[in-house]
């Protein structure tokens, strides 16, 4: 199943706690991760969660994946703020 904005909003706090981050995940972070080939990750991020752009049925599966335990490979450091 697809995941919607809204869905996709409460997946990048869940993920900032399970990541022990104490936050959501930033957008871009959040686009980083899914490693979104644009120039702005970020903006492919929140037409999602506005709804101007469906999430693709990859894109729904990757967060399904990181959210019930699996790690970006090389780890998710590298793809936060300030780090990597």
């Amino acid at each position: 199943m697809r995941l919607n904005g809204k869905q996709l909003r409460e997946a990048r706090g869940r993920l900032g706690d399970l990541w022990g981050l104490g936050r959501p995940l930033h957008m871009t972070e959040m686009g980083r991760v899914l490693r979104l080939g644009v120039a702005d990750p970020g903006q492919s991020i929140r037409d999602y969660e506005r709804g101007t752009t469906k999430i693709s049925g990859p894109v729904s599966l990757a967060i399904e994946l990181l959210l019930s335990g699996a790690l970006p490979p090389g780890g998710f450091r590298q793809y936060l703020r300030g780090e990597g």
